[in-house]
């Protein structure tokens, strides 16, 4: 686990850091649940890539700062188009048979398709499409610019109570997650009929699989509401937990 000190450390470098101009960047949401028409939206003459996410998704927080990376660093040969799915049950998401995510849908200059997926393929096919190879840093690209040491010093301290108060809060949050990876185990070969198929959103990542029987433990536990929402292994449609417990 990374300590106060590790973490201010860490701090520091992100933010005296060299970062991509914003203005260089092209990224929009073009739609909040809503069915849209992603061919609208496409760039001529740059790669346009869209990226379905959702804000309670942990692989979508975490890809972000690739994408922002890449818009910032090939502003004028890429565009970033946001799909926001809201949920498994929103207009967008019925629309694209949405089952996982984060997943991504990438175009080419001339306006044809060209990948579309799991993020880590389609991110590689774009990386090499753009001429950028993984891992390179974005302070080696162009469109950069220092951030003022003042609004840094501003940021670091804001950042470093942060810090502090997230540790503090530690505890719980660790209880939390080892009641979850404690679960009672379930022998399946002696309830056959009670299969880990059941998929949840806990602690803003989906979980899973669970059983019933676990899925009852979570109730129980109050780390999960009889009226949240699972998804059964193969499904892209969500139902009551209350539902599957009856």
């Amino acid at each position: 686990m990374i300590n106060l000190r590790s973490s201010a450390v860490l701090l520091i470098l992100v933010f005296l850091t060299p970062v991509p101009s914003v203005d260089a960047a092209d990224i929009q949401t073009i739609t909040h649940g809503r069915e849209v028409e992603i061919e609208e939206h496409l760039v001529p003459g740059k790669y346009v890539l869209f990226d379905f996410y959702a804000d309670w998704c942990g692989p979508c927080r975490a890809l972000e700062p690739q994408i922002r990376e890449l818009a910032g660093r090939y502003g004028d040969q890429l565009a970033v188009r946001k799909i926001d799915i809201i949920n498994w049950d929103s207009a967008v998401s019925r629309q694209f048979r949405m089952s996982s995510i984060p997943y991504m849908i990438l175009y080419g200059p001339d306006g044809e398709p060209i990948t579309a997926g799991d993020a880590g393929s389609v991110m590689h096919r774009l990386r090499s499409a753009l001429g950028s190879p993984s891992g390179q840093s974005a302070s080696e690209g162009r469109g950069f610019a220092p951030v003022p040491v003042l609004a840094t010093a501003a940021i670091l301290a804001a950042a470093v109570a942060l810090v502090v108060r997230r540790r503090r809060r530690e505890p719980v949050a660790s209880t939390r997650a080892d009641s979850v990876t404690n679960l009672p185990p379930v022998d399946t070969a002696a309830d056959p009929g009670d299969p880990a198929i059941w998929f949840a959103v806990l602690q803003g990542s989906i979980d899973g699989p669970f059983t019933r029987r676990q899925l009852g433990e979570l109730v129980q536990r109050r780390l999960l509401d009889a009226s949240s929402t699972v998804r059964r292994r193969g499904d892209a449609s969500w139902t009551e937990v209350s539902n599957v417990l009856d």
